[in-house]
């Protein structure tokens, strides 16, 4: 009895699902021909023209995995089963990313700008509290501009430090420098503050205007473009963060006061009480200070251009519901390929009928024995 396996209501299925996956990728093929947003005709055409050749391509790779593959010899079907199935997940693998994208947009677009938003405001964060932290110095650079003077005051009208070299206005004038460079570094530290205070308030101001555009109802574009313009200032306002920082002032005055005294000929009593008077000043200057050095090296946050695909892989947790359904869109044409493959080739087995009883080989006969009797007339009577 003879079995008709119909498939044509899969093969229908499958166009509709290759339809919409080709319509997918036509959203993603008009955003690369299409860069500035507009649609030319030129560009409407080579959009037009992918979208039907991906899914008459898919229709009939379809068309030739459902009729012809489960035709052939068992060795051969095995091999073309695996490398069709092989070239099928690639293809599809790829026009899922393209589908996820378009689904992605979107929710991408959002996190993207968020997550710009965050970077930010933690950079404003960390920058202040450098800037708090080089502002605290202020009480140890006015110790060291007092000691200083004190000391230079004192050498010049006693000798007190230099009694064994007798070099009184060397030193004095050593301990002078070391007290002008503190209250200079301090005066710096002092005009920081104010162009800090200004700089933070402008900052400030642009994560708010920000936060109003990421939360207002503008278009996508619209909105995307305000962000990346406030992205832009905020950056500028950050370099001038940065060199507002008076971390060079810091490193300066430090190393001048842990300069070898020896080594620059002072009297060793006088290289010694300087050491003494000094040196824990300096270590409290430049304390914490290349970790302040670091931050200003490093790169400023921004909301860059990126592409819908980038959005997949940068935030996952706004965008594993599109993976999904761009998934679901190319594997269920592949799985009712899988599926027709299947049902063909057990209707195939099915036609073949069982042999007849009677058609069986027959036993060969066993081979009769010779016959004894004497051929010939019969004997008379």
């Amino acid at each position: 009895m003879n079995k008709t396996v119909n498939t044509s209501g899969l093969l229908i299925a499958n166009v509709v699902m290759h339809t919409i996956s080709a319509c997918m990728a036509g959203v993603w093929i008009s955003e690369l021909v299409s860069t500035s947003g507009g649609m030319t005709p030129l560009a409407w055409f080579e959009t037009v023209l992918a979208v039907i050749a991906i899914s008459v391509g898919l229709t009939v790779c379809t068309y030739i995995a459902l009729r012809h593959i489960p035709t052939l010899p068992s060795a051969q079907r095995r091999i073309a089963k695996i490398a069709f199935i092989a070239a099928y997940a690639l293809l599809a693998f790829v026009l899922a990313i393209a589908a996820a994208s378009v689904l992605a947009a979107s929710a991408g677009e959002h996190a993207h700008m968020e997550h710009g938003a965050t970077e930010m405001k933690s950079a404003v964060e960390s920058r202040r509290r450098a800037a708090a932290s080089i502002q605290n110095r202020v009480s140890a650079l006015t110790d060291c501009a007092d000691v200083a003077r004190a000391m230079s005051t004192q050498e010049a009208a006693t000798g007190a430090f230099s009694r064994e070299g007798g070099d009184v206005g060397r030193v004095a004038i050593t301990l002078a420098n070391i007290g002008g460079g503190c209250s200079t570094a301090r005066a710096a530290v002092f005009a920081s503050r104010a162009q800090l205070a200004r700089l933070f308030a402008r900052a400030d101001r642009v994560l708010i205007e920000m936060r109003r555009a990421i939360d207002s109802d503008m278009s996508r574009h619209e909105k995307l473009v305000a962000v990346r313009r406030h992205a832009d200032e905020f950056q500028r306002i950050m370099r001038g963060v940065n060199d507002a920082l008076a971390v060079e002032a810091m490193q300066s005055v430090s190393d001048a006061i842990r300069k070898d005294w020896h080594a620059a000929g002072l009297p060793p009593s006088a290289a010694n009480a300087i050491t003494q008077n000094f040196d824990g000043l300096a270590d409290t200057l430049v304390e914490g200070i290349d970790d302040i050095a670091a931050l200003k090296s490093q790169p400023l946050p921004n909301v860059p251009v990126v592409s819908n695909v980038a959005y997949l892989v940068m935030y996952p947790d706004a965008t594993m519901g599109a993976l999904a359904i761009g998934a679901i869109i190319e594997l269920i044409p592949l799985g009712g390929i899988l599926l027709g493959m299947s049902i063909i080739e057990k209707g195939m087995n099915g036609n073949r009928a069982p042999a007849e009883p009677g058609d069986g080989p027959r036993k060969p006969r066993a081979p009769r024995a010779p016959s004894t009797a004497r051929r010939g007339r019969p004997p008379k009577a």
